[in-house]
Parts: C-alpha cells; structure tokens; sequence
C-alpha cells in the first residue's frame, strides 16, 4: 500500500509528467528535424516500369492500410508491383503484401488475423511504466512471418523491399535513417538479416517500446534500433529514390498507403493502454503522438513535392477519411477499423498528390 502512495504521490507525479513532456518534445525535434538525406538525389531516367508501394506507420491502425491495400489489389491497381517500402507497422503490411503477391496468404486470411488480436498480443504492461515488454509481438511475428510464411531472412521476400529504422544515438541529425532492403539499393543492404529482428527493430515506438538489436549486422552499426518512421522515413519514399538509382529506371506510379489522421488530442487515452493514467493535461495542451504524427506525415509530403518534382508527379496518396477515430496503441479496434476503412475505399480512389496537398491546405 505504501509503494502505491508513494507512486501516486505529487512528487512522483509532476517527475512523471515532466518526463512524458521531454519525450514528446524529444519526438517532435526528431519528427520536424529529420529532414531528407542531402545525398539522395533524384534520378531522372528515360525507363519506367511497375508501381512502387510506399506503406507509413500506423501502429494500432495497421488494419486501415490493409482495408486500402487489400481494395487496391482486388480492383488490379497492384498488378505490377516492382518496389515496397514500409516504415513501424507500414513494414509489417510491406511483408504481408509481398506474401499476399506470391498467394502465400490470403487477404481474409490477414484479416482474420488482425481481427483477433489484442493488446495482449503485441505487449505485456511494465507495472506502471515505459517501456512495455514486447516479447508478445516478437512471438506473433515470428508465428505468422516466418513459421507460416517462411521468410526468415530479408533475402526470402520476393520482391525488393526496404524496410527503415532510426539510430537514436547519434550526435547529429544527420544519417540517421537506415533503409534495409533484400535487394542492392544502397550501402546499407544487407539481404542475409533476421526479417524478424528488422520488424522488431522498424516498429519499436520510443519510450514506449523497447529498442531492438539486429543480429550479425556489417553494413551498420551495432547498437539498439528504433521505429523507422519517426524521423525522415516518416513517409519511406527515400528508399524508392535510392531503388530508381541503382536500378536504372523510373517506376510509373507510386502509392502512398497511410492511416486516417485523426484529430482529437488523445494522449492520456493513449497512456491508458499502457496502464499509466491522470496525464490529461497533455490533451489540453493539443500535444499528442497524432497530432506529431499528423505534422510530420504533411512535412514529408510537401518535401516531395518540392524536392522531387519529377517523383512527386507520379505520386498518388490513398488516405481514409471517415468520421470514427481509434487511438494508435489500442489493438482491441483492428476488425473494426477494417471494416469502416474498406467501406470508405469502395467509394474513393487514391488521389494525386498535389490535388491532396491543396485539399489539406
């Protein structure tokens, strides 16, 4: 009983609040810093061929971009899929549809999946604090990923695909995004590593989740690695610009897969799920991990406008839009979320992206 009045104490409290205040601001500073690599230049080639997928984090609301791509197949808009990308929870649909291509699983399949999960499955709570143990995740991806599908290495996707990861260690904002791809697209390529290990890595939220260790790496350093999508792979279509070079052609589309962006500030619900509560003054603030998301998402996008006009023309974005909002940590919606998203889709077609720019502004 102590120990409880004692974590509850005004003490405790104004430590706690002060630290998720310095982790947000930490995570805004890398969200609206993490500016595109100065040594990515875009190519400019006479061949063009297939479509690129370029699929963002979602976290909890990975079943929304499954709803988009699972309409996108359905309807032939994936037929001549040459290069994926994903980023936290975008690298883990990436996998899904490199194995939804080769007719290793089924899209009811992957939705029953995602239908039944919990938080539960992704995470097992820390008492009262960050990080949460996501041995869970680690189990459940390993389970489907390379128990049912077989892909244990980068090595076994069929198509190229880069999956993005952030070194959190580093002095500078400079080089600190990895993109790891099963195919040469830049000195960091490495198709012998752990896929499990990679997406462990690409979805390990800061604070919140724990980093992860990448076994047997050579072509970066060897230290925990952290969700890919919080810094210049917010959008992961750095690692088509690198694809395109070394390949030496254009593809002729590429699609941007993201989840709805919601607007209610939602961080203390966002803190529940993880059993930590009574921080409700980050809401009032309009602080939020969506609300951060959110801003970085349009940053990338505009970077790509303006820095890769001849990409940028090519591009497409597919994002939801309805009236229902879900936190990004409560695994408990997935079924839902899909169901509202695909009904939306059957409606809507991806959008070029300067018409959605204009929309948004």
């Amino acid at each position: 009983m102590s120990t409880d009045n004692n974590y509850y104490s005004p003490k405790r409290k104004r430590r706690r609040r002060i630290f998720y205040l310095i982790f947000l601001i930490s995570i805004c500073i890398w969200v609206f810093t993490g500016f595109r690599d100065k040594d990515i230049q875009e190519p400019v080639f006479q061949k063009k061929h297939g479509t690129a997928v370029i699929i963002t984090g979602a976290a909890a609301k990975i079943a929304q971009e499954a709803a988009l791509l699972e309409h996108l197949h359905k309807k032939g808009k994936l037929n001549n899929v040459v290069f994926i990308s994903g980023a936290s929870s975008g690298a883990l649909n990436a996998v899904v549809l490199n194995a939804i291509l080769e007719k290793k699983i089924t899209w009811s399949e992957y939705i029953n999946i995602l239908s039944n999960l919990s938080n539960n499955d992704i995470f097992t709570r820390n008492g009262n604090k960050l990080p949460v143990n996501t041995q869970p995740l680690r189990n459940l991806i390993k389970r489907i990923v390379t128990d049912s599908l077989g892909y244990k290495k980068l090595s076994d996707l069929p198509y190229t695909t880069s999956f993005s990861i952030v070194n959190l260690k580093v002095l500078t904002f400079k080089d600190r995004t990895y993109r790891l791809c099963n195919h040469k697209i830049n000195s960091e390529s490495d198709s012998s590593l752990n896929i499990v290990d990679v997406l462990m890595a690409s979805t390990s939220y800061p604070i919140a989740f724990p980093p992860v260790s990448i076994e047997n790496v050579k072509t970066i350093p060897n230290i925990p690695y952290h969700d890919g999508g919080i810094a210049s792979d917010h959008v992961p279509f750095h690692s088509l610009i690198e694809f395109e070079k070394y390949s030496g052609f254009e593809v002729d589309t590429m699609l941007i897969i993201s989840r709805k962006r919601d607007s209610i500030p939602n961080t203390n619900l966002e803190l529940e799920q993880f059993g930590i509560d009574k921080f409700k003054f980050f809401d009032k603030l309009g602080v939020s991990p969506e609300a951060i998301s959110n801003k970085g998402f349009y940053k990338r996008l505009k970077e790509l406008e303006e820095e890769s006009p001849n990409l940028a023309k090519r591009t497409y974005v597919y994002v939801p839009d309805f009236k229902e909002e879900f936190l990004m940590f409560d695994f408990t919606t997935l079924k839902k979320q899909y169901e509202v998203t695909l009904e939306w889709a059957k409606t809507h077609d991806p959008v070029p992206l300067g018409e959605y720019l204009k929309i948004k502004e």
